[in-house]
């Protein structure tokens, strides 16, 4: 590695998630029926409660908290289960232990919750598990692609730094973009390009490399106050495509397709970004995402408005016109 991580604590191994969960006490579990078929049979400390994570609401979420006995909260799965553990634990300060079942996002190494709300989403809570563990065979069972879709909250660094640049230009930052501060983005993303490979062939140094990367942008995100270094205009693409679409696909992907795009738009080495996922094998073409080329258009269309309207940070996103979008160059862009 390139750096020394910071963050929470965590654990890394093979086949040590049910060992884990059985040496804990009480338990409430938050999972996904997906990860936790893999190791039900081997655990023999049974949760008290089990809650199939899915809907982020807040109003939803603070039902769940309030229904959750006194005991400690584990959370089996992807983003959804990660952000819906860390909010009861934080609404009813209760113990949280997190086994994240994918790399596809760093949700298990972030305080807040992205909460799903009155058509967009927004960051609130203040999560601080006790350990999570990282299970290397959780992984490995899991499809290879929503692996390799893991890359995505670290490939976005290569779009959003630009945008903060970019919000600086325009006197429209909030966050007093330096060329320093957005030094660490370049780190991340040579890190990434580098352990990429062993993403691809799910190798332990690969995926823990990985998830490195998360643990430490998640603990800068909270020293720095915010995200603007990982999240810019190719989050706000994603989320503007679950708004158009009504529906969503894996996170790291989707993110992965707005770096495409949007690194095209702010002219910032889209070639650079491409590689990265071939090198990582990561999905791409539209037809492998079951994706329609409608779908793209509309939400990049959509895009400019739909930042407005959620308060999004100033970013490229804001500045795309719908009457220069060629919709050809950009379609070619995902489907090489």
């Amino acid at each position: 590695m390139t750096f020394k991580a910071q963050g929470f604590n965590v654990t890394y191994g093979n086949n040590i998630a049910a060992n884990a969960i059985n040496g804990l006490g009480d338990y409430v579990l938050v999972t996904q029926p997906e990860p936790w078929a893999v190791i039900d049979s081997q655990v023999t400390n049974r949760p008290l409660k089990v809650i199939q994570s899915g809907d982020l609401s807040p109003e939803h979420l603070d039902k769940l908290a309030a229904e959750s006995p006194t005991v400690t909260i584990v959370g089996l799965g992807g983003g959804s289960a990660m952000d819906t553990s860390k909010w009861i634990h934080w609404r009813r300060s209760l113990p949280l232990v997190q086994f994240p079942s994918l790399p596809s996002v760093d949700a298990c190494f972030t305080r807040m919750s992205a909460l799903r709300d009155r058509g967009g989403v927004r960051y609130e809570g203040d999560a601080v598990p006790d350990m999570v563990y990282v299970d290397f065979e959780l992984f490995r069972a899991a499809p290879r692609s929503m692996v390799t879709s893991g890359i995505g909250d670290v490939l976005s660094c290569h779009t959003a730094w630009s945008d903060w640049k970019f919000a600086s230009e325009q006197k429209k930052d909030e966050y007093g973009w330096t060329p320093d501060k957005a030094k660490i983005s370049q780190i991340y993303l040579d890190e990434l390009y580098d352990c990429a490979p062993g993403i691809a062939e799910l190798t332990d140094d690969g995926l823990r490399r990985l998830m490195e990367l998360h643990r430490d942008i998640g603990w800068r995100c909270h020293e720095m106050g915010h995200a603007r270094f990982e999240e810019g205009s190719e989050h706000f693409f994603a989320y503007t495509f679950e708004e158009v679409t009504g529906r969503t696909i894996l996170h790291g992907e989707l993110v992965s397709m707005g770096v495409l795009i949007m690194s095209h738009f702010q002219g910032n080495d889209y070639a650079r970004a491409k590689e990265t996922i071939a090198r990582a094998h990561t999905r791409h073409r539209l037809e492998d995402l079951g994706v329609t080329r409608d779908e793209v258009i509309q939400s990049l269309r959509r895009l400019p408005t739909f930042t407005v309207e959620q308060n999004h940070w100033f970013s490229h996103a804001r500045s795309i016109d719908e009457k220069n979008i060629n919709e050809e160059e950009v379609i070619s862009l995902l489907n090489w």
